[in-house]
């Protein structure tokens, strides 16, 4: 954005369409302290093959996917064998490695063998392998043999090693074994992503033999270097939004595409081999190796409040559970919560202990379903479902605030919050800035999922990255939530992470590769939004015009500085349509500005390869007198920040 002034010069100087904004010194309402949130959800490789550190695909044959559908169907997909007529085949023989994961991988190798026999995995689009960085590998094995196993990064680019470790292991007919590679270092760094991971044996032992793995893993470095942890430069970038709080397991992913496969806490925690994990609601199935505990384990490393998602007994099929066979499912929702929040003397806090966390988890809400709406589940949500949960959470945990996914909330009581989720055009995300201005204040509002989808028609569908003017207008909603922030407690966007390679045509705050994080238009505009946060709304009296191309909101923080948001949707540019800022009561005579814009309304950020970032931030400091400012938009789409 351009000053109107340089250096030390300072004009008041402005055209007779400017707008004079006055910013009182208080009279506002209390700020939500959590206004900008996070929505978890495996949905397109967001969890498996994305903030999930596990990097082979397929690792335990616990279903598949085929045009986009996840199925139990077991298969060899993403491994390749290694050695002349060397088979992979899904097996079933006893003893399976847990009743979890009775599928397993059956490598043949033919009389005759000699040399190094296996296979090999494609992983989720590639491997990231980064010779500074330390990576551990791992499997399960049934069958006679006692040798190595020799573990390696392969580049399909350089056609070269990059990087091998070598282990020992002695394995069994009727027994599993876990062998692990030591931690290793890579000798070299692949040029991009194009590489495969190797298992390999010395063939002449196995020849006319067969031997059985399950659960083969490798994991790279993973965030605060948690066991099972989540991948670091993903980690990284959710740290860097600033964020307040996280809503998880999920939303559609969480219900479940069909019976009895919603999502299950109790299967997500402990071992591994007791994972058995479910067709995911986005194609492709859910290994649950990222599961309550690692949730949860990331929203404290990254300091962040948790609304947990519980299943209210409907699935995205429309099957509901009946009233009669509803209590199993509340039971099993008392049971998480005691899992999360009781102390070491009851059954399920105990397990909690044993898995390395003694003291409680913290909740700041719990939402009662996901979109309870869809598929024919309103009238079951009003007329029961809701109620169920709501009276047996309530009465073991009362200072626990719940939220309805169904507006109006089922309960109707001053307090009862519901969550909306708002999904739109460009234009329609603009228009909603005075959404909330005449809003019940006795019911407190999330919009725990809201996007910006596309430029055009609603139904156009979604496009593959989020334009400046989507960000712009996403903006605008978001400052119409911060000036009714008394009321909406919080907003999260939807979705927070896909994978690029699978799902490039639809919007993201965060997309990835193998090797690469793109932070979208999107990313930024939360990032700053939540970075120059408010403790409580002051009023903005205005000279010279109104709401429309430009769109404002004002708050003061706790150290009592007032922060303006300044939103230029389509407007004037230049130093002659200057903005002018009166904050009352200041004496101040400098400023920090922050912008945030690009070249054009239709520039979007993208992988390096493409483009690379097209957004620009600058922050600069800016001169004024007592507390009075002047700011001028260099885009015709542009948002600033002001700091008094």
């Amino acid at each position: 954005m351009k000053l109107s002034t340089l250096g030390s010069i300072f004009s008041f100087l402005a055209g007779t369409n400017a707008l004079t904004l006055n910013i009182a010194s208080s009279g506002g309402n209390k700020s939500s302290s959590l206004l900008y949130g996070l929505l978890y959800e495996d949905i397109y490789h967001s969890g498996d093959g994305g903030l999930y550190g596990e990097l082979i695909r397929n690792r335990a044959f616990q279903g598949s996917s085929a045009n986009r559908v996840a199925s139990l169907d077991r298969n060899t997909d993403y491994w390749h064998p290694v050695g002349e007529g060397v088979t992979l085949e899904i097996d079933t023989s006893s003893p399976a490695l847990s009743s979890s994961l009775p599928y397993q991988m059956r490598v043949d190798v033919p009389a005759g063998t000699t040399g190094r026999v296996g296979f090999y995995n494609d992983g989720f689009w590639g491997f990231n392998v980064d010779a500074t960085q330390e990576y551990i590998a791992s499997l399960y094995m049934r069958g006679e043999y006692s040798g190595t196993v020799e573990t390696y990064f392969h580049s399909s680019t350089s056609d070269s090693v990059l990087g091998s470790t070598t282990t020992s292991i002695a394995s069994s007919a009727g027994k599993w074994t876990q062998g692990y590679s030591p931690v290793f270092h890579p000798t070299a760094s692949g040029a991009d992503a194009n590489n495969t991971f190797y298992f390999t044996f010395d063939g002449a032992q196995l020849a006319g033999k067969s031997i059985y793995v399950n659960l083969l893993s490798v994991f790279k470095q993973t965030y605060k270097n948690r066991i099972n942890g989540v991948r670091t430069d993903l980690a990284e970038a959710l740290d860097g939004l600033s964020q307040k709080y996280i809503r998880l397991p999920g939303g559609n992913n969480m219900e479940g595409l069909y019976s009895p496969y919603y999502w299950k806490w109790n299967e997500t925690i402990g071992d591994l081999v007791n994972r058995p994990g479910r067709p995911g609601t986005w194609g492709d199935i859910n290994t649950d190796g990222f599961g309550l505990v690692e949730q949860m384990q990331l929203a404290e490393d990254l300091g962040l409040e948790v609304i947990l998602g519980v299943w209210a007994g409907l699935y995205l099929n429309g099957q509901l559970i009946a009233e009669a066979d509803l209590d199993p499912y509340v039971d099993q929702v008392m049971d998480e919560l005691e899992f999360l929040l009781g102390d070491t003397s009851t059954t399920y806090g105990s397990l909690r202990a044993s898995l390395g966390h003694p003291a409680p988890y913290k909740l700041a809400y719990i939402e009662v379903g996901n979109e309870d709406y869809l598929n024919g589940g309103t009238s079951s949500y009003y007329a029961y479902r809701y109620a169920a949960f709501h009276n047996a959470i309530s009465a073991a945990y009362p200072t626990i605030p719940l939220i309805s996914t169904i507006n109006p909330n089922p309960i109707n009581t001053e307090g009862a919050a519901l969550d909306l989720h708002i999904y739109g055009n460009q234009a329609y995300f603009a228009s909603l800035f005075g959404t909330f201005d005449q809003a019940s204040r006795s019911y407190p509002v999330f919009v725990n999922e809201y996007a910006a989808t596309n430029t055009g028609s609603n139904t156009r569908g979604e496009i593959g990255a989020q334009t400046l003017g989507m960000a712009c207008a996403e903006a605008i909603f978001l400052l119409g939530c911060e000036r009714n922030s008394d009321v909406v407690v919080g907003s999260a966007y939807g979705a927070l992470i896909k994978s690029y390679d699978e799902e490039p045509g639809t919007v993201a705050v965060i997309k990835h590769t193998a090797n690469e994080v793109l932070r979208t238009m999107s990313y930024y505009v939360q990032k700053l939004f939540a970075e120059n946060m408010g403790s409580e709304t002051v009023p903005v009296s205005v000279n010279g015009g109104g709401f429309g191309p430009v769109y404002w909101s004002a708050t003061r923080d706790a150290e009592g500085k007032t922060i303006l948001k300044l939103v230029n949707y389509g407007g004037e540019i230049g130093e002659e349509n200057a903005v002018q800022v009166v904050v009352e009561g200041s004496s101040a005579g400098t400023a920090t500005l922050t912008s945030l814009t690009a070249d054009s309304v239709d520039s979007v950020n993208n992988l390096e390869a493409l483009g690379g970032e097209a957004s620009v931030i600058t922050t600069t400091t800016l001169q004024g007198n007592n507390g009075v400012f002047s700011v001028a938009f260099d885009k015709a789409y542009e948002i600033v920040i002001l700091v008094v």
